[in-house]
């Protein structure tokens, strides 16, 4: 919708199109009876959400959703989920095992069913029998704060709960787990084999934050039935039945503040001549993330007390970014033995190294040592022609150079490394799985670059601040509340909601909507209905 056409007055306002605020303006929609403007950068809203097709509409792709866990019937983020969506997208179970764990020396396929899983651990390494038991006891106590702490108090626990939880309280990281309870270094791969869905390696990442996740998947992986761009299609009738509304290609460029109070935000539409405009409400709702929110779009002027440990925390605790590989196929990848699992593709069991040396393929174009694949088409029931897409981690740093060109005029030099990139990944594959790279008929290559260009995420970051334990440690890390020291801004999203992806974002929007409501009436509805 075109910004002079709209209102300039909401009851609230969202900053950003991804789940948080989906979540956010669609149960504020229902609930609250609240009307909602959603303010999007991008041309097509959804955030991480949208999905996007090349090649005259023949194939479609994801940006963000490659597969969501807990969807299942009575899994309460398939609950939280039908309620924002109407219950209008429908989520397909993937293929058994949902994902497969490859290495040098063998390949583990994980099930969505946790005592299979359980049980495949100890047939694989018995020796470990006493550690595995008690490993999946630990995953649920930790995996549950997140859970109870959101729904209870709008909030995640805070480090020393999640410690407390363990025997061994001086556990913080997956490693200190990991070292402490394991013997065997294989073993310690395959456990750790799912942290590409949170970008960092077993050293740095709470243990609390991995066990969520793990469990999170224990009913297997779901992928949404026409992919994920269904999910803001559903939404936004929600939000205009409410006289709310959607606004893309418009960037927020200021919270406006007024004596300690949010009370709209300065836009500036992205087309044309750019004009600037207000809008305004007594709720302003962030879901562009802690850094961006207190550094750019909070004035200068208005102080923070706790701005300079927050740009500390970003600098010493660089965000994951990663570049993406999208494919067209000629055929179905079925032919050669895929059935629409992941693959999670590792150069060693040492993923510390597999994390500090990722960069290295992209300086001589030679072994990748982490990349993720999956073939959304087999995913999907509604997929016409069929599509794979790759991920592997990197850093901004080998893209800044070409950080001031524009999105798709970014040159010659930049096109080639591209190529380069994309060239080397079908190799990699092929080498694995003959046959595949004859298949292949379009190819794209996305990089930090174009994350930032979209959401503007500083560093083309793709799950927000990093979930180091000091992120949990509120005394140091103040900023990942869901309420801010600015009355009537409310933080949503990931960064809120205390782990990564699309659930951890939803959660995210939870919060934020049961602390603007005050009341937990919201929650009962979800679990009752």
């Amino acid at each position: 919708m075109q910004n002079e056409a709209i209102e300039d007055k909401y009851d609230v306002i969202c900053i950003g199109s991804g789940m948080g605020s989906l979540t956010v303006s669609s149960l504020l929609s229902q609930y609250a009876g609240k009307k909602v403007l959603v303010i999007e950068k991008h041309f097509q809203a959804g955030g991480y959400t949208h999905a996007f097709a090349r090649k005259a509409n023949k194939f479609h792709w994801d940006v963000g959703i490659h597969y969501v866990g807990d969807m299942h019937e009575t899994g309460f983020s398939r609950l939280l989920m039908d309620k924002i969506t109407s219950k209008k997208v429908v989520w397909q179970k993937m293929p058994e095992p949902f994902e497969k764990f490859v290495y040098p020396n063998g390949t583990f396929d994980l099930y969505g069913n946790e005592e299979k899983f359980k049980s495949d651990l100890i047939s694989r390494f018995p020796e470990e029998t006493d550690s595995i038991q008690r490993y999946f006891k630990d995953l649920h106590k930790a995996a549950a704060l997140f859970g109870k702490s959101i729904m209870m108090k709008s909030s995640t626990p805070d480090l020393r709960a999640f410690k407390g939880q363990l025997e061994n309280s001086n556990i913080e990281t997956l490693k200190d787990y990991l070292d402490c309870y394991f013997k065997n270094a294989d073993i310690k791969a395959v456990l750790a084999s799912q942290w590409g869905d949170y970008g960092l390696p077993p050293s740095k990442c709470l243990f609390a934050t991995h066990a969520a996740l793990v469990v999170h998947y224990f009913n297997g992986g779901y992928y949404p039935v026409g992919g994920g761009g269904k999910i803001f299609e559903s939404v936004e009738p929600v939000i205009k039945a409410n006289g709310g509304t959607v606004l893309n290609t418009t960037e927020v460029t200021e919270i406006i503040i007024e004596q300690g109070k949010a009370i709209g935000v300065k836009t500036r539409f992205l087309r044309g001549e750019k004009p600037e405009r207000n809008y305004y409400a007594p709720i302003i709702v962030s879901c562009a993330g802690a850094y961006p929110t207190y550094m750019k779009l909070v004035p200068d002027s208005v102080p923070i007390v706790f701005r300079k440990n927050l740009q500390d925390f970003y600098k010493r605790e660089k965000m994951a970014t990663s570049i993406c590989v999208y494919m067209g196929l000629s055929e179905s990848p079925a032919t050669l033995g895929f059935k629409g699992e992941n693959y999670w593709i590792f150069s060693s069991n040492d993923h510390e190294a597999n994390f500090s040396e990722r960069n290295e393929w992209l300086k001589n174009f030679g072994e990748i040592r982490n990349l993720y694949m999956s073939f959304p088409s087999l995913k999907d029931a509604d997929a016409k022609h069929h599509t794979a897409d790759m991920i592997t981690f990197t850093d901004y740093s080998l893209f800044e150079k070409w950080k001031d060109s524009p999105w798709k005029k970014r040159g010659e030099e930049y096109e080639a490394f591209k190529k380069k990139i994309a060239d080397t990944v079908v190799e990699t594959i092929e080498k694995r799985f003959p046959g595949f790279k004859k298949i292949v008929e379009y190819i794209e290559v996305s990089t930090p670059l174009t994350n930032e260009h979209f959401t503007s995420h500083p560093d083309g970051a793709i799950y927000g601040l990093a979930c180091v334990p000091e992120r949990y440690d509120k005394s140091k890390s103040p900023w990942f509340e869901v309420t801010t020291p600015i009355e009537g801004l409310y933080l949503t999203g990931a960064d809120a909601g205390g782990s990564p992806g699309i659930a951890g974002a939803m959660m995210g929007g939870l919060a934020t909507t049961l602390k603007i409501l005050g009341s937990r009436d919201l929650l009962k509805k979800i679990l009752k209905e």
